[in-house]
């Protein structure tokens, strides 16, 4: 069957053929199948194979999953796909891979595509790359993209930088002109508010919400800032949701 898998002209069938075949296959037909990936020429279909490998790939296939990631030209799926393989990487190797992950991260021109590679990585870095990856992160120029790649990167910071950071992330909050995407902004920051902050974030995301036409948006805001309310602010939202 993976021979067969292996000789689908189609880089569409023939990753998903490999996708169905994956789980059920033994370590050297592992090691065939990775080279069938490898193959595969559409950027969209190796990264797809590649991902659904990943979590079966013993450690000595690793560098070859590494390196047919790394020849992916599209800078987004490169990211993409590194930061999948991910979580089976050996310390050893995590350091160099998020580094040529972030470099295609920083070389991804859509503000969407970029804030969702940096959010894919956040949870790998290591801390010597946090910098970089905020760097990244500030140079999205949309404000929507900006906040929720910083608040996707705030767990992982010191507190010495988590604070400079939380307040560009409100910076680029307080620029969304859209209600709805600004009150979803700062529902995604707000688990990393200190206290003197919160309030008037809060205060400020119920306004947003206010504004949203759409009676079942409005509500599902209002669902999703509720547990960072205190307790006047989340009776007003209850009021506002009925």
């Amino acid at each position: 069957a993976l021979q067969a898998a292996g000789e689908i002209s189609d880089s569409y069938y023939r990753a998903g053929a490999l996708a169905a075949l994956t789980p059920h296959l033994s370590l050297d037909l592992l090691r065939s199948a990775l080279q069938a990936a490898g193959e595969i020429s559409d950027p969209n279909r190796r990264a797809y194979a590649l991902a659904v490998l990943a979590p079966h790939l013993p450690p000595d296939l690793l560098p070859s999953a590494l390196q047919s990631a790394g020849e992916i030209s599209e800078p987004f799926l490169r990211a993409r796909t590194l930061a999948v393989l991910a979580p089976h990487l050996p310390s050893d190797l995590l350091l160099p891979v998020m580094q040529d992950a972030l470099r295609a991260a920083g070389e991804i021109s859509d503000p969407n595509r970029r804030t969702y590679a940096l959010a894919a990585l956040a949870p790998h870095l290591p801390s010597d790359l946090l910098p970089s990856a905020l760097q990244a992160a500030g140079e999205i120029s949309d404000p929507c993209d900006r906040a929720e790649a910083l608040a996707a990167l705030a767990p992982n910071l010191q507190p010495n930088l988590l604070l400079p950071v939380i307040r560009d992330a409100l910076q680029a909050a307080s620029e969304i002109s859209n209600p709805r995407d600004r009150a979803e902004a700062l529902a995604t920051l707000a688990p990393h508010l200190p206290p003197d902050l919160l309030l008037s974030s809060m205060q400020d995301a119920l306004q947003a919400a206010g504004k949203i036409s759409e009676p079942e948006d409005r509500t599902t805001l209002l669902v999703d800032l509720a547990p960072h309310l205190p307790p006047d602010l989340l009776l007003t939202a209850m009021q506002d949701a009925l």
